[in-house]
């Protein structure tokens, strides 16, 4: 089988760093809503697919393929009787991108990610990213009709929780369906996502998001540090207010488009956290 690797990119802290038009009122209010809470933790779950994308395709190969540089600084131990998969960061490692990864990653799974009915759940230890601590239980389910079609899997995520270095937290759950798009050159390849989610913001209050557009991931982006989508649109909602985030028409940039009750489009920048 072709070696499956998701555009899963992503960052573990996103921070709105700039506004195209001096809207202050739009600006604070996009401000209030936390958006850039709800970003990062779409983003971190992303990046976790793709660790463990890794971690299972080297387990799957027997090491026969080069190990992906997520997993550089990580011990991966595969348990083949019990279907069990540890990736390991220990205390603290640098990794692509300038991230530090630290703690545990712990997978079960019932057969080869690309048989469809196969499953696996992931669950953390420790887990942390540029100092964001990771919770919650992620399970996939291969839901593609057969073997020649693009892999789908359908994503849930529950008890999903982010502990940043300041002691605050966001939560979230969410239902997503996700497709690869398999190009002949790995590094081509592009997936999307579809469903949407739900959880609190950092300052305690609730959020709602629905993908309005599919989601669209370019893995050949991560080269120049592009980690969040590069198109699709999302309805964020918070209380009585509702944005609506564009992520552009393809082009391998860290700009969105955010429209807040209906008003003037705003175009942020989203700068990835990690050293350089």
């Amino acid at each position: 089988m072709k070696k499956l690797l998701f555009i899963a990119p992503l960052v573990f802290a996103v921070f709105l760093t700039s506004c195209s038009k001096d809207d202050d009122g739009g600006t604070d209010l996009i401000a209030s809503l936390d958006i850039d809470s709800e970003i990062t933790q779409e983003a971190n779950y992303e990046d976790i697919d793709l660790i463990v994308e890794a971690g299972m395709e080297t387990v799957e190969t027997g090491g026969r393929i080069s190990q992906d540089a997520v997993l550089e600084c990580a011990t991966v131990t595969h348990d083949e009787e019990n279907k069990t998969v540890t990736i390991d960061y220990g205390d603290g490692c640098e990794g692509p991108g300038g991230r530090i990864r630290a703690g545990i990653i712990r997978i079960s799974y019932s057969d080869h990610r690309l048989v469809p009915g196969a499953f696996r759940t992931t669950t953390f230890d420790g887990f942390s990213v540029d100092e964001v601590l990771v919770e919650g239980t992620r399970t996939v389910e291969n839901v593609s009709e057969s073997l020649d079609a693009d892999p789908a899997f359908s994503i849930s995520l529950v008890g999903g929780k982010l502990t940043f270095e300041d002691e605050t937290t966001a939560t979230r759950e969410s239902q997503r369906t996700r497709t690869w798009f398999r190009a002949s050159n790995p590094l081509n390849d592009e997936t999307s996502i579809e469903g949407g989610s739900n959880g609190t913001r950092r300052d305690g209050v609730s959020y709602s998001v629905e993908i309005l557009s599919r989601i669209i991931y370019k893995r050949a982006c991560r080269a120049n540090r592009v980690f969040i989508p590069v198109a699709g649109i999302k309805q964020y909602t918070s209380g009585d207010n509702i944005a609506v985030v564009d992520y552009g028409d393809g082009t391998c940039d860290n700009e969105v488009t955010i429209t807040v009750n209906g008003g003037d489009p705003v175009t942020k920048t989203l700068t990835p956290k990690g050293r350089r």
